[in-house]
């Protein structure tokens, strides 16, 4: 069993929140609280105070959360809280939907995952074709480094004897909305879309993993600009979908090495119209010369496949966990 998903499946049966609490009601307001008191409370945590941050942790777990911010850790993996931490009363407090939709599930994974057991991956090297993505300074690809990624997961994922379906298996264009077809065509149990990323300033380094926003609240990256709220297919595995992504995004942290950008939230198509428990995962940034330069090493892209695989894998052993 992976680290990580040993140790999230340890706090499953010696936590003491975890013992005859029943799961927590899939809705959640965006507007309502939750005292990070109670929370420490629930998962049987002493609370401290360290600089900007709140921790709280016992002999298994530990939740970090910094005031005034949406950055939170669980276990030394960054997500990002939908909401700001804020000062409530005596106390510092978060919003309702960040404790239901993201750390609980992630806490108590055996009390959230879909019934059965995945058995179907589908994996979605972005781009293709006529579309390029990202093109680092070096002329990488994001369209062939994303899909060697991919074969690379595939190849380990068979080897446990998962069935693996892929988008495309070469440099093809894709439209965005047959893709989520496709998974839903193949019975997909996980849908798994893989990317490099870009950015205007060439310092910007990192991995990240996306899923699907929570109905009602921005996405990580357009906090307190408007827009897009919708609801999608995609919220119908809220809490699947952190277990699944956090999965992924610490492993990914472990093989690759690179700084955590954290577990995020975004409406992107594939994570908003796919049926299935899904995440997007950016393996690093061409825009950046160090991360275009490992892009092209074999080992890195190894790497890179190795924690996106070692994550779907990770969720895999929760799901039977949890029917036991």
């Amino acid at each position: 069993m992976h680290s990580t998903t040993r140790q999230l499946f340890i706090s499953r049966i010696v936590l003491l929140a975890g013992a005859g609490v029943p799961a927590l009601a899939a809705s959640a307001s965006t507007s309502a609280t939750v005292a990070l008191s109670y929370v420490a409370r629930f998962y049987s945590m002493t609370s401290s105070t360290s600089g900007k941050k709140v921790v709280m942790k016992n002999k298994w777990n530990s939740i970090e959360v910094e005031t005034n911010s949406r950055r939170a850790w669980i276990n030394g993996v960054m997500v990002w809280l939908h909401h700001p931490c804020r000062k409530g009363g005596r106390g510092w407090a978060i919003r309702e939907v960040d404790f239901k939709k993201l750390i609980d599930p992630i806490m108590r994974s055996y009390a959230f995952m879909p019934p059965g057991v995945p058995t179907t991956v589908v994996l979605d090297p972005g781009h293709g074709g006529k579309d390029s993505g990202a093109v680092g300074k070096r002329k990488v690809y994001e369209k062939l480094a994303v899909l060697s990624i991919a074969k690379r997961v595939k190849t380990h994922l068979e080897a446990k004897k998962i069935k693996v379906r892929m988008t495309r298996t070469d440099d093809t264009f894709i439209p965005l909305p047959q893709r989520s077809t496709f998974a839903a065509k193949a019975d997909a149990d996980l849908f798994v879309s893989i990317h490099a990323d870009s950015a205007g300033d060439p310092g910007a380094s990192g991995v990240e993993t996306f899923i699907m926003s929570v109905a009602g609240s921005d996405s990580s990256n357009y906090y307190g600009k408007g827009g897009d709220k919708s609801a999608g297919k995609g919220n119908l595995h809220d809490a699947a979908n952190a277990v699944l992504g956090f999965s992924i995004q610490s492993n990914l942290v472990k093989t690759t090495k690179r700084s955590d950008r954290g577990l995020r939230r975004a409406r992107f198509s594939v994570l908003k119209n796919t049926s299935c428990p899904a995440a997007l995962v950016e393996c690093g940034f061409l825009s950046n010369p160090e991360e275009e330069a490992l892009m092209i090493e074999a080992n890195y892209r190894e790497a890179v496949a190795r924690g996106i695989s070692n994550g779907i894998l990770g969720y895999i052993t929760l799901a039977k966990r949890s029917r036991k």
